[in-house]
């Protein structure tokens, strides 16, 4: 009888622990985020308002404003453009700047105002990071 009553008291726990991670799942204000880009972002229209979101786009010149600790700049894809207003407590990386060619990956959610409240960014400057293929060192083989 005491191999049963463990039995049924490992079983109990076993779908208590399913239970509660399957409702965690389905939460919707998740960790789970959508990655969109610009475009894709402004066909989401309100939608978008209440979704944590992953945004991709390249980082306007020029647009960079700092205030304080405000950090304010904008993301295009084609046409599209996002205003973005970084909330985030990560430091800014140096090379974030207005003269900048880089891909921009922002996290966060989408505000009434339409401007994108970012709690991250990623800058992806690959141009910086390219290898010279030109110097000693990397020649071809035959």
């Amino acid at each position: 009888m005491n191999n049963k009553i463990k039995f049924i008291v490992g079983s109990i726990v076993i779908v208590l622990a399913v239970v509660v991670l399957a409702v965690q799942g389905l939460q919707e204000d998740s960790t789970m985020s959508y990655s969109k880009s610009v475009s894709e972002l402004h066909i989401l229209g309100d939608r978008a308002k209440t979704l944590s979101l992953k945004v991709n786009g390249d980082l306007k010149k020029g647009s960079i404003t700092r205030n304080n600790l405000d950090l304010d700049f904008v993301i295009t894809e084609g046409a599209s453009e996002l205003q973005i207003h970084y909330i985030g407590t990560d430091p800014i990386p140096d090379t974030f700047n207005n003269e900048m060619d880089a891909e921009v990956v922002v996290s966060g959610r989408l505000a009434d105002n339409g401007v994108f409240n970012a709690e991250r960014i990623q800058a992806k400057c690959a141009s910086k990071y390219e290898a010279d293929y030109s110097s000693p060192g990397f020649e071809e083989e035959a």
